[in-house]
Parts: C-alpha cells; structure tokens; sequence
C-alpha cells in the first residue's frame, strides 16, 4: 500500500471534501496511509479521520503551517498534531484571517491590470468562503482565460516580484516548529526543491539548517512539487542531519498539474521514515 503523507481538500485549496479525498485515496490511488495537511488549518482532519476509519486505512492529521525565511515563503508540514489543541487552533484561526486579507489586496491589484471582479470570482473556487489561497486566484484567471494553466497565473501575477503578488506577516519557521511541537506532532520541511532565493543555492543549505536548529526533525524527501532529480540532495540532508524522511504528493485537484495521490514515489530505501516518529 503507498504513503502520502501531504495533501490538501476543500478546507483550504483542495478540489475534493476530506472524505471525497480519502476515497479516492482508497479506491483509486491504492493509498493506505495518508495524511490531510491543508494550508494554516485542521478543520478537514475529523471529517478525513471518520472516513479514513470507514475504510480502513491509516490517517494521520496533519497542517501545512505558512512561514516566512529570507523573505520568502516557505511551508512547514506538521504530522500527528492534535486537532483539538487550543493554541493550535487559536494560532491557525488568525493565519486563515491573514490570507483573506492578502487576499483581498491581490484582488485589488488584479483589478487595477484589468481583471474585473477576481477577489469575487476567487472567492467562487472555495468551498468555506475562507482561507482564501493564491491557487484560488490562479483558477480564476485559468477561467478568465488570461492563462494558459494555472502554473502560468503564478509565473506572471501570483509569485514574488510578480505584480499581484502580496506578502503576508506568516510567522517564522522556528514558530511554526514550535507551535507543532506544542500540538503533539512532527515537523517537516515541505518540498524543499520547490524554493529558489536571490541570494543563490546557498540559501538553500541555510534553510534546511535553520530548519534543523528550529528543532525540525524531517524533510519531503519525494515531493510532488519538486523534480524526482532534487531526491539525491534531500538524501544527503537527511544523512548530515539525522533527519527523517517523508513523502507526499501535494495534490490539490484531479487532472491537476501535481501527481495523483501516492503517485509521487515512494522513499527510497535506507531512508528513515517519518512514520517511525509517529508510531
């Protein structure tokens, strides 16, 4: 049975509900362990927990906590958090209220190139009416067709130094760690290869470092967001710093640019998993 321990529903930018989700993890991807990690949320977890145990499978709740690094944004997985912690819940209600309002000001400036109306036309790609993401922008463009793909929206309006680009006051990394910790779960550096800094490759060394004296404890060694070419420099993290591996699609929607659920590869072998820290 195949692992994927990151992936997204309608809680936050994901096209199917958390059951939706585990089914089609079960009955279609062959995915027997999985976890739920939406973005600065755990409202999915319960409803994804009740299916998961319908079907038999192994879930584990999970968040992609939103932080910020040398300016630039970079995401936190935890695993095994408690989603009935307080703080975490707290902390997490205040994250989804900094992405609506980032995400008014990008519909503000989508407006003033021209795209009439995207804060609304946004707001119809979410299914909570909050917790509004930048992939909801992208599918709005890909509507209006003023892109070819959705990867494409972020490439000219949406990414850094792009002009609809809005940074948010996300918390640091050492926060976020922290703040996961105090949940009960695991920290995991997401999709590592997916992060490009001005200041060179180097930068990227130091983040996984930085990581690593925040207290993080694993990094996606496999990741649907990042080449299968990046695997041999995640391998030579782990081995430096003692970390734990672990893997995971990112999928978001079906038909998607992402892999399907599980499809992502699996860890390659002699990497420690993650799943040993959450036994």
């Amino acid at each position: 049975m195949l692992i994927d321990l990151h992936m997204h529903s309608t809680a936050s930018d994901g096209a199917l509900t958390p059951s939706e989700l585990v089914r089609c993890c079960f009955e279609r991807c062959g995915v027997g362990t999985m976890a739920l990690t939406d973005h600065d949320t755990v409202a999915g977890v319960g409803e994804a927990r009740r299916a998961a145990r319908l079907c038999g499978m192994r879930f584990i709740s999970g968040i992609e906590v939103s932080t910020i690094w040398a300016e630039r944004s970079v995401h936190i997985v935890g695993l095994g958090v408690d989603d009935s912690n307080a703080e975490l819940l707290e902390v997490t209600a205040d994250l989804c209220d900094k992405r609506d309002r980032r995400a008014v000001e990008i519909g503000r400036r989508l407006d003033a190139l021209g795209f009439e109306n995207m804060f609304e036309k946004a707001l119809a790609h979410t299914h909570v009416k909050s917790n509004i993401s930048r992939l909801h922008f992208a599918r709005a463009l890909l509507d209006e067709g003023a892109v070819r793909s959705v990867q494409q929206a972020f490439d000219r309006y949406l990414t850094q130094g792009k002009p609809a680009y809005v940074a948010a006051a996300w918390p640091s990394i050492a926060e976020a760690v922290a703040l996961i910790h105090r949940a009960g779960g695991v920290a995991v550096l997401a999709h590592p290869g997916r992060y490009r800094f001005s200041g060179g490759d180097w930068q990227l060394d130091a983040l996984v470092e930085g990581f690593v004296e925040s207290g993080g404890e694993a990094i996606e060694v496999v990741s649907g967001s990042q080449s299968p070419s990046f695997v041999p420099r995640c391998i030579a993290w782990v081995r430096r710093y003692h970390l734990f591996g672990s893997v995971g699609s990112d999928f978001h929607s079906p038909g998607g640019e992402r892999p399907a659920p599980g499809e992502q590869g699996q860890l390659p072998e002699g990497v420690p998993s993650v799943l040993e820290l959450l036994a």
